[in-house]
């Protein structure tokens, strides 16, 4: 049985998630990046992680994301065409970070729309591939003599910022539909149960 302490947490972060904002990881091949980017998604709240495994795989540190990754939905690819095919198919804006100040600052994405952020290898950045097909560009805020963030940091303060932008725009903690958060609900419940119980209930 699910105690009444956990259901109660459950609503609160089923009412706080956003699927508004997704965020995209290409060809990470540190473990502890792709760890900590799962573990600040669950954070803040941001569901839809898409990974694309082009050249590399994404395999996050476990001790690193601390379970987090099963409270996400990660969908993986192969290449580059379905991922951000899916993404615009989902209705999303799609925009690369780059370490360069061109396309758009952090604070000029429109977070009112869905919005896709895609953060890239931590030797190369995104792909010319990906850069091509996306919406634009953007880029992070630097005031030191540092010319770039590792790729964590730079989804962290990114992901931070647009989640908390999108709900001051909605008012709300949260932009799942009724049914979308029925759906999640009932997911994060079974999740919440012992793995006997989860396999006894189908």
């Amino acid at each position: 049985m699910v105690s009444v302490a956990r259901r109660e947490k459950i609503e609160r972060v089923v009412a706080s998630r956003l699927g508004g904002l997704a965020c995209v990881c290409e060809n990470f091949e540190k473990p502890h990046n792709a760890a900590a980017i799962l573990r600040t998604c669950e954070a803040l709240g941001v569901l839809n992680v898409y990974v694309i495994e082009q050249d590399f795989p994404f395999e996050p540190a476990r001790g690193v994301t601390q379970g987090a990754d099963k409270w996400l939905s990660i969908k993986r690819f192969r290449r580059v065409e379905p991922a951000l095919e899916a993404l615009r198919d989902q209705g999303y804006l799609i925009y690369a970070a780059t370490p360069h100040s061109e396309g758009l600052s952090l604070e000029e994405l429109p977070c009112q729309e869905k919005l896709a952020l895609v953060f890239g290898n931590e030797a190369t950045g995104v792909s010319p591939q990906t850069l091509a097909a996306c919406s634009g560009t953007f880029w992070v805020p630097m005031w030191g003599f540092s010319q770039s963030y590792n790729v964590s940091v730079a989804a962290a303060i990114s992901l931070y910022h647009c989640a908390q932008a999108r709900r001051r725009h909605l008012g709300r903690p949260g932009d799942l539909s009724p049914a979308e958060q029925e759906a999640l609900r009932e997911h994060y419940l079974a999740l919440s149960l012992p793995p006997s119980q989860r396999r006894a209930g189908g």
